[in-house]
């Protein structure tokens, strides 16, 4: 059966293949946003460094040594795409740094495929970089390319081990998503299909839903692209419908929350469309589809917020969830209410900008090296279930 379903998905990625023929411009059309998370050339990126506010001067200069030093080791190599090969370990930093990450991650991604990939040895990366470093590229390099069970064994171990691994190694994965087209279309099928059974439930264990999202639609796009392309449509039409009345709903809880001296920002969530594809697969009703995200200061504010958004419109019964005293296993909290507003259905999310990083980024927000138990008890148990479930397939 399993032959059959590759086979008639080869055929169908073929067919896609020809009908996507333009390729990158393609991709960089529908995954524009992804696009400005990525920087690939060696200039842009030393521009981009001394940008990031949780970087020390002595952090950058780390870096720097990490560039020059992978840009020697994968000279005169190149990727499928034919472009020189230190612009991919370039992305994975140019996102990790993005996403906030520390220093020792952002090294470790630009050396992580220079042990395993060129004459660079483990040692060597110790006495130049430090013990930190090193430990992270052996974690990253010990889990290895290839596509079977024993690798995600070792993704899942390195994920317990330092949590850094599993966000180099899910940076490096996003990154080779993005320019899968230059793979042939059963490679396409081949790492498509494991992203999505076993990089996306990860990222969405470990509450990295930024990342999770990025994946799944990306996963959808190669499995499926007409399918994609409805569920865009779908998205880009409800988002347009839904859109004055949010801005109205969110300005008029502006002005109230400013008349007791309480400052508040807000931006849209649009379901991704990976999301809505497989929740059309359960028949589910997708009633969070578009939602609020107002975010304040203080924790207190947020409360006092959630009674501001019942008064301005007509809240659902049964529809309000407090993860601030109880959050989510993987860390997210917010203030979640169902708000009838001018009769539209209105999601309204509120949270602090802590509970903001916290809820985009999961464990990889505010790592501290010296504090690498980030992966609860919770969550290392849902990582072994899905780790049975793999065994079991």
């Amino acid at each position: 059966m399993k032959i059959i379903v590759l086979f008639l998905s080869f055929c169908s990625t073929i067919y896609v293949s020809i009908y996507r023929s333009d390729g990158m411009s393609d991709i960089k059309k529908h995954f524009s946003k992804l696009d400005e998370n990525f920087v690939t050339d060696f200039d842009s990126y030393l521009k981009l460094i001394p940008t990031c506010k949780q970087l020390s001067s002595c952090d950058i200069k780390i870096i720097y040594k990490a560039l020059y030093k992978a840009s020697l080791l994968h000279k005169n190599m190149k990727r499928k795409s034919g472009e020189d090969y230190i612009t991919h370990p370039i992305a994975v930093s140019s996102l990790l740094a993005n996403y906030g990450l520390d220093a020792f991650t952002l090294t470790a991604a630009l050396l992580h495929d220079t042990v395993e990939d060129t004459a660079y040895t483990l040692e060597e990366c110790e006495k130049e970089f430090g013990y930190k470093i090193a430990s992270l590229v052996d974690d990253v390099t010990k889990v290895g390319k290839d596509v079977n069970l024993k690798t995600h064994e070792k993704i899942i171990e390195s994920v317990n081990n330092d949590v850094r691994a599993i966000a180099i190694k899910s940076a490096d994965r996003l990154h080779n998503m993005y320019t899968l087209d230059f793979m042939s279309p059963l490679k396409q099928i081949e790492i498509a299909t494991e992203t999505k059974n076993f990089y996306v439930p990860i990222a969405k264990i470990l509450g990295i839903y930024k990342l999770k999202d990025e994946l799944q639609d990306l996963c959808l796009y190669y499995l499926n692209y007409e399918e994609f392309l409805k569920f865009e449509k779908k998205r880009n039409k409800y988002k347009i419908k839904y859109k004055n009345a949010c801005d109205l709903f969110a300005t008029k809880a502006q002005e109230e929350l400013s008349l007791l001296g309480i400052g508040m920002h807000y931006n849209y969530r649009i379901k991704n469309i990976g999301a809505l594809y497989e929740e059309s697969l359960k028949n589910k009703n997708i009633d969070d589809l578009v939602a609020i995200k107002m975010v304040l200061k203080k924790q207190i504010d947020c409360y006092q917020a959630l009674g501001i958004c019942h008064k301005i419109g007509n809240p659902k019964i049964g529809m309000m969830r407090d993860y601030i005293s109880s959050p989510k296993d993987n860390g997210y909290k917010s203030l979640n209410t169902n708000i009838d507003f001018k009769g539209s259905n209105i999601q309204v999310r509120i949270r602090t900008e802590d509970m903001q990083k916290t809820n985009d980024l999961g464990v990889f927000a505010d790592l501290d090296y010296d504090k690498k138990e980030k992966v609860n008890i919770k969550m290392k148990n849902s990582l072994k279930k899905l780790e049975r479930n793999e065994k079991s397939d």
